[in-house]
This record gives structure tokens, C-alpha cells and sequence, in this order.
């Protein structure tokens, strides 16, 4: 079995009070089996509170509070739960977060969600082209699927940045019959505003879209190129046919130009970016809908 990580997983540490956006608040947080059962158990006036926030229906979450905060956030940004219970008290949800895991045959990826500011930061933040870890624990064979020989040679021609990254994305998309578009602003706008919305910080960055925004002189840097290389890693091998990898491939593509024409008006343009649209299989499919058409 094969495992693979990009090549800033290993720095990343959560900031924990540090974090100015915590995933504590604002995100419903389920509570799996076992830690339930472990909650259950435990003495005292923390153990009554826990059972006391934690709701059963429709599956078992924790009760948010005021500005929808998890009721064991403390003021200061830290954990009661680890504090008083220590890290292993937390369940998976907690646990696990940023962390994604896709599984091929002979193959797990692992890799940080976006939607938290010091992924985004370690990974936009990296020197050269993204680079992937992969350890072998000798047990079985990798079989790799069509996508992800496919995958590999897009991660080579992203690598390459002698040509323009807009270059680079054209070439990757020639690989599958297609074109890279041009970038139209406005109506990339208007349909995302059509979307489930969370934050009103996306809905107002979103409304600051230009028509024709000038986005080749910043797409040259290399934030750009790895944050594209990224959002293949993530989504383009997970697709059940070729038809539905190349609708991907686009999506992809117009994320990171999407992420490179809001970064002027906010610093949190890629983590609202991944917070409203990658955490939500729906916007994903309707989006690589909208780019088919």
C-alpha cells in the first residue's frame, strides 16, 4: 500500500487560540460512535455537560451555541475538551480535521482542507512546484487507474514554469480534448451568487468581481501554479469516468483563477473559496455543470 501526502503536510500544527477563523464555530460538529460512548462515561460536572450538549437527532452533534460556537470552545480559542480530557478526548471530526483521505486500489492520499487558514498559508506559502511525498508499507501492489497516469502528466506540465501557468492549464486540458477558456468575472459571479452561501464575506467578495479582471501577471506566481497542482491532487482522480475528470480539470483550473481574482480584495479569498465550495459536494457538481455548458 501506497501513501502519499503533498510535501507541506508534515509542517502543518494547528494554531489552535492562534487561528483567527476557527473550525469551531460556524460548522456542525457530529460526535462518532465510540467517543459517544466514551462521553458517556466520563464523571463528573464535565461529563454532565457533555451529555447535556450533545443532541442525538438526526445523528449525534453537539449543540452549537451563541454565534454558533462549539460549547467547549473557550474564550482564549482553546479546547475544554483537550484541556481538561487531553487530545485523544476528541472526536474524530475533531481530531481529523483539516485532513481529507482519498483511497485508490493500493493507494490512500492524504491531504489539508483549505478551508483552514494554515494549510492555505503552508501550501500557497511554498517554495517551487508542489511536490508529493509517497511511503510504502510493502503490503500489496498499487494498481494505478487510467486518471491517475493521466494526473501525473498534468502534475509534470503545471511543473513546468518556463510557460505561462495559463499555458500550462490549456496544455493540461489539450490532454483531454478541451480548451482552457478565458476568465469572465462577472458572470463567474453571478453564478456562484446562485449557490448555497455561508459566510456574507464570500457573498461581498464575490460582488467585488471584475468583468475582465487582469489576471496574467499575478498568475505567474508560484502560489498559483501549486495551489492548481493541489486542487488536482484533491479532485480530479476521484471522478468516476473521463467525461466527469475533464469537467474536474476545469473547475480546478477556474478555482485557482477564480482564488487569483478575489487575493487582491482579501487575504481569505482561498480559504472562503474552499470553505463554501469545496466542502459542498453540490456546489462542486453544479459548478462543473456551469463549465460544461
Amino acid at each position: 500500500m501506497l501513501y502519499v501526502r503533498p510535501d507541506f503536510y508534515d509542517d502543518f500544527h494547528c494554531l489552535a487560540a492562534a487561528c483567527r477563523h476557527s473550525c469551531c464555530v460556524g460548522w456542525e460538529i457530529d460526535v462518532d460512535g465510540d467517543s459517544l460512548k466514551y462521553y458517556r462515561s466520563i464523571p463528573g460536572a464535565l461529563g454532565e455537560e457533555l451529555r447535556r450538549q450533545i443532541a442525538l437527532e438526526p445523528s449525534p452533534h453537539f449543540r452549537l451555541g451563541e454565534d454558533e460556537r462549539c460549547p467547549f470552545l473557550r474564550p482564549d480559542g482553546l479546547c475544554r475538551l483537550i484541556v481538561q480530557l487531553g487530545e485523544d478526548s476528541l472526536c474524530d471530526i475533531c481530531a481529523l480535521h483539516p485532513r481529507f483521505f482519498n483511497d485508490y486500489p493500493g493507494r490512500t492520499e492524504v491531504g489539508l482542507g483549505l478551508c483552514c487558514e494554515e494549510a492555505a498559508r503552508l501550501l500557497t506559502e511554498g517554495e517551487g512546484p508542489l511536490r508529493f511525498l509517497t511511503e510504502s508499507d510493502g503490503e500489496g501492489d498499487e494498481t494505478p487507474t487510467p486518471l491517475l497516469k493521466l494526473r501525473e502528466k498534468i502534475f509534470v506540465l503545471l511543473a513546468d514554469d518556463a510557460q505561462s501557468l495559463t499555458t500550462r492549464m490549456d496544455k493540461a486540458l489539450g490532454l483531454m480534448g478541451q480548451d482552457l477558456p478565458a476568465f469572465d468575472g462577472e458572470d463567474t459571479a453571478a453564478f456562484f451568487l446562485t449557490l448555497e452561501r455561508m459566510d456574507e464575506a464570500w457573498t461581498a467578495l464575490l460582488k467585488k468581481l471584475e468583468p475582465a479582471p487582469k489576471l496574467e501577471p499575478r498568475l505567474s506566481r508560484t502560489r498559483y501554479a501549486r495551489l492548481a497542482a493541489y486542487l488536482v491532487y484533491r479532485h480530479f482522480a476521484a471522478a468516476q469516468t473521463e467525461t466527469e475528470a475533464a469537467r474536474r480539470l476545469q473547475f480546478c483550473f477556474h478555482a485557482a483563477r477564480l482564488v487569483c481574482a478575489l487575493e487582491p480584495y482579501s487575504p481569505d479569498a482561498l480559504r472562503l473559496f474552499s470553505a463554501e465550495i469545496e466542502y459542498s459536494d453540490e456546489n462542486v457538481e453544479k459548478i462543473c455543470a456551469w463549465l460544461a455548458n
